[in-house]
């Protein structure tokens, strides 16, 4: 998937937008209330320490590669890391709340469709069924 695809997938999300709060190289899908769900980049030089330290764990992380920070319930966090050697602890993220996907690695797209479903509903409120009397 492309940085591009990725924004389109994100958009398909109920009431999404996106927000360059960061800057103009990090892409910030939100939901309607404005809490983030994906962030989105392309690893640069600025990156070098983070792209280190994942390559050094084993992660097939390098320069020029296209990112996406998703929001994870804590029960999955780890079963994502071990299934998968291109996710790895969220960039600049709480570590026990996100993860960070290399993509055009070893998860497939679809599977990221998931991840960024799932990262939208842990930050979207559900509209609650009216009780029944």
């Amino acid at each position: 998937m492309t940085k591009e695809q990725l924004i389109a997938e994100c958009l398909t999300m109920p009431d999404s937008f996106i927000d360059n709060p960061y800057g103009p190289d990090v892409d910030v899908a939100k939901n309607k209330l404005g809490k983030s769900f994906a962030l989105i980049g392309i690893l640069s030089t600025a990156d070098k320490n983070f792209i280190k330290l994942n390559a050094d764990a084993g992660a097939p992380v390098a320069l020029g590669d296209t990112n996406i920070t998703l929001k994870c319930p804590p029960e999955l966090i780890y079963v994502l890391r071990d299934e998968y050697t291109a996710v790895v602890p969220g960039y600049y993220s709480n570590k026990s709340h996100w993860n960070t996907i290399i993509l055009n690695k070893d998860v497939p797209n679809e599977e990221v469709k998931k991840m960024i479903k799932i990262s939208y509903d842990l930050v979207t409120p559900q509209k609650k069924s009216p009780k029944k009397p």
